[in-house]
């Protein structure tokens, strides 16, 4: 069963890799964006990265 877990996790991890891709390559074809919508923007891709990240550590977690 944690092995299953982990695959799961690992698949959300790619989910949200994927998603905050999705959202770089929308920013790259903005032209201008407000300095608060940037700022937000640039949050909610750090935010994706963390929690990439994150997943991945409970996937590693899970499979132990």
């Amino acid at each position: 069963m944690p092995e299953a877990s982990a695959s799961h996790l690992r698949t959300l991890a790619a989910d949200t890799e994927a998603l905050q891709q999705r959202l770089r390559d929308t920013l790259a074809g903005l032209d201008g964006l407000t300095p608060n919508v940037s700022f937000q923007l640039g949050e909610a891709f750090a935010s994706l990265g963390s929690a990439a990240r994150t997943l991945e550590a409970a996937a590693s977690e899970a499979a132990v």
